[in-house]
């Protein structure tokens, strides 16, 4: 269970209260403590500069770390973070006292933990000690004491937390002082003062870091709350944190030159000559004129290269821009399962829930959470496998049958566990269900759009969209169309249809199969079709209507087989026929272009593992206020890729066009700029089955127009207010991959993308790219530089200069 603190970063006493509480609870010390600010104070950027305000450094913090709970320091104080008021719990509700009755804390406590290690390994007498100690001081270094080895609650109805961990381990009592904390460090990795309360209280516990793990020495104010704080969420969200009291720095000089120099060694594996170094960080209760001083008198070694200075928190309250790696917290892990289910017609799936084989049958309603994350190995690609990552909010429609709902994060779906032996029963919905019950939940109603409709239908029909894949050249898209206008029949000479195919297809292998698959699927059906001696009309039959006679399509006279010459192409012939969605003429309805521009974010993107999208085809929109709109497709997205944490999941809503001289009207944008507005960070998709020069000045110009405010900045999300983007047949059609589609146009499309920097798994980028290439709008970071210039000029004026 992951609990997130709220306190003020002043409140020292409160803030020991924390420390208390999760050293009494399993993984308690990666729990994260979320400062409460009315207002960004100055210390917090040493500069002075106010990158944030106190709104989105509290939100990136719960962003960052996810909190399953909030738990507020004081009432009040987590208000503005949105949570549904169930799960925002008072300091004194966690733990339980030893007088309640009926009553139950959050979290797993750490005395059925105590038990387990006890009965297993610390009840033997050991030839060398066993490492458990227990450092406390009653100076004003207390608070630092419980922040780095964990305090025990001092009421007397919660003090057998700590009676059970002194029978248990019997621990060596520790006075702590600077001699004592130097001989703690000193002994790391032996069997001496290893283990203190809140090691042990991670105990069965796997931790991956995603960070390279270089050092860090930490040099705080051990007596400032605020610097504690700091230290505690830079131990949650890193490794190889080791904090300095700065009072201390003289006496534990030595040790740290030894460190930083120990500390200097060539990266394990790298060939290069690539050296790992420690970090000397400090804490922003220094001031800067201290900084040198003391790094120079206390930390600066003679190696050269080994010293490295940083006197800058590091934001994890902040996403971090594309082009820069993310240091993601890390993943908590005690137990793991993997079960593959076949998807019956109503989508239910049953498994047992994973639980600590140490803790009780029954003690509370939340002790631990099982994420769950679901994955779809089947053709069909509608089964919903991404939701919004929102940690406040419980998932939309509710899945876990007859049971509370679930919380959608970027590690998964976070499922709570009621006792021991539970079994969950999850109703898996489509995504059109999915995303329809999710406006619900916004007070939108969604209905789906005459246009959506045959949407739907082609991507079902060819079974999600590698068959989509299909459909990706325009010479195919134009066949069946033209044989959805032909009147009656619909249909074209097999030969015909089979030659036209493979005269699109080539020898490309990532579309050898493409005929194969447009009849497999049923986009087209075999028949006869016979000529009416009558009329001169022409009708096609199914194979299961054939007889001696058959009746004419137009004319409805009785046509005789042609028994006696059945080859003479004249009077009948073997042919073709669209059907289904694919029957529908203006390229089914537009749903060609949809169902392709879907795949592009569905299949196209790259990546070692790729997205994971949850999509629904076209759909009106009602809003609360009674305004309407409507999108071709709307779209959960979710990056997904080997080796680094999931991304939060991205919002896309998307307008489709076929081949029209005039597609893009000033309507539908202003649909897109009602759905930015409501959904403020969404992506706007423009596609199209036209190539870009074939896009009017006019389109052009009014899509540029809605990017150019789109790239506006949203303050609240620290991002552009809608990313646009633009797609064209170049990668509605695209065989493979869209990185490999612009390589093989050549010209400007190839030396955007030739950077081995640039990546097309990121819509950012997409966006970006996309925008300079159909809009002609210069990259985003030359126009944001243009503003900002701009802006100073016109500072600069107002002022005299």
């Amino acid at each position: 269970m992951r609990l997130g603190f709220v306190v003020k970063p002043n409140d020292g006493a409160r803030l020991q209260s924390i420390f208390e509480v999760n050293t009494c609870l399993w993984g308690g010390r990666f729990n994260p403590i979320i400062p409460y600010l009315s207002a960004v104070p100055t210390w917090w950027e040493r500069q002075g500069v106010r990158f944030d305000t106190a709104r989105q450094i509290m939100n990136g913090y719960v962003d960052f770390f996810e909190p399953d709970f909030l738990v507020e320091a004081e009432p009040g104080l987590g208000a503005s973070l949105g949570y549904d008021a169930n799960r925002v719990l008072q300091l004194d509700d966690v733990l339980a006292r030893r007088t309640d009755r009926g009553r139950s804390g959050v979290g797993l406590e750490v005395i059925d933990l105590y038990t387990k290690l006890y009965r297993e390994e610390f009840q033997f007498v050991r030839r060398r000690p066993n490492g458990v100690m227990h450092a406390t001081t009653n100076s004003p270094f207390r608070g630092f004491a419980g922040c780095l080895f964990g305090a025990f609650p001092g009421a007397e109805d919660r003090s057998y937390f700590q009676e059970a961990f002194e029978a248990a381990f019997e621990p060596t009592r520790i006075e702590l002082t600077a001699a004592t904390l130097e001989q703690i460090y000193r002994a790391r990795g032996t069997d001496q003062y290893d283990l203190s309360a809140l090691v042990i209280g991670s105990a069965n516990i796997s931790v991956s870091y995603a960070d390279r793990g270089e050092p860090v020495l930490f040099v705080l104010d051990a007596t400032q709350p605020r610097d504690l704080l700091d230290f505690w969420n830079l131990r949650a969200s890193r490794r190889n944190i080791l904090p300095v009291p700065v009072q201390w720095l003289d006496t534990f000089a030595g040790f740290c030159r030894d460190f930083i120099v120990r500390g200097y060694r060539p990266l394990p594996g790298n060939p290069n000559g690539v050296m790992q170094r420690v970090t000397s960080m400090f804490s922003r209760s220094i001031s800067s004129g201290e900084i040198d001083r003391l790094h120079t008198e206390h930390l600066r070694t003679d190696v050269v290269g080994a010293n490295v200075l940083q006197d800058w928190y590091p934001p994890i309250w902040r996403e971090p821009p594309e082009i820069m790696a993310r240091s993601p917290r890390p993943t908590l892990e005690a137990m793991r399962h993997r079960s593959e289910v076949a998807l019956s017609d109503q989508a239910h799936v049953r498994f047992d829930a994973l639980e600590p084989e140490f803790a009780e049958r029954f003690g509370g309603d939340h002790r631990w959470a099982n994420v769950v994350r679901i994955r779809n190995w089947s053709s069909a690609d509608d089964v919903t496998t991404v939701f919004p990552t929102d940690p406040r909010v419980d998932v939309s429609p509710r899945m876990n049958i007859g049971s509370r709902g679930i919380l959608s994060t970027t590690e998964g779906l976070v499922a709570f566990a009621e006792f021991k032996g539970e079994s969950h029963l999850w109703e898996i919905p489509t995504g059109a269900a999915a995303i329809s019950a999710w406006l619900k939940k916004r007070g939108i109603t969604a209905e789906p759009s005459e246009a959506g409709r045959p949407t739907q239908q082609i991507i079902q029909t060819l079974k999600g969209f590698r068959g989509v894949s299909a459909l990706a050249h325009p010479d195919i898209v134009r066949l069946l169309d033209h044989m959805a206008r032909r009147p009656v029949t619909h249909a074209a000479h097999w030969q015909e249809f089979k030659q036209k195919i493979k005269n699109a297809v080539g020898d490309n292998i990532w579309r050898s199969r493409v005929f194969e698959t447009l009849v497999d699927r049923k986009a087209v059906e075999l028949g006869y079709e016979l000529r009416c001696p009558k009329c001169g009309s022409w009708s096609w039959h199914a194979l299961a209507a054939l007889g001696p006679e058959v009746s004419c399509a137009l004319c409805l006279r009785a046509i005789p087989f042609p028994v006696a010459d059945p080859s003479n192409s004249s009077h009948a012939r073997w042919a073709y026929r669209v059907i289904g969605p694919f029957a529908l003429p203006d390229y089914a309805g537009g749903g060609y272009a949809a169902a392709l521009a879907m795949r592009v974010f569905g299949g196209l993107l790259s990546g070692l593992s790729g997205p994971e999208v949850t999509w629904a085809a076209g759909h009106n929109l009602t809003f609360g206020d009674g305004q309407r709109a409507e999108a071709d497709f709307i779209l959960w997205h979710q990056h997904k890729d080997i080796g680094e944490a999931d991304r939060a999941t991205e919002i896309v809503f998307g307008e489709a066009k076929s081949f029209g001289k005039e597609s893009f009207k000033d309507e539908d944008i202003e649909r897109m700029r009602m759905l930015a507005l409501r959904f403020p960070g969404a992506y706007c998709v423009f596609a199209t089955l036209k190539e870009a020069e074939q896009l009017s000045k006019r389109e052009v110009s009014r899509i540029r127009k809605f990017a150019e405010w789109g790239r506006e900045y949203h303050r609240d999300l620290r991002r552009t207010r809608t990313p646009v983007i633009m797609l064209t047949g170049t990668e509605l059609f695209a065989p493979y991959r869209l990185d490999q589609a612009w390589k093989d146009k050549e010209g400007r499309h190839a030396q955007l993308i030739e950077p081995a920097y640039i990546s097309t798994a990121r819509l950012q980028t997409i966006a970006d790219l996309t925008q300079q290439l159909y809009l002609d709008m210069p990259p985003y970071s030359e126009w944001r530089q243009q503003r900002w210039e701009a802006r100073r000029k016109r500072r600069d004026a107002r002022s005299g200069g």
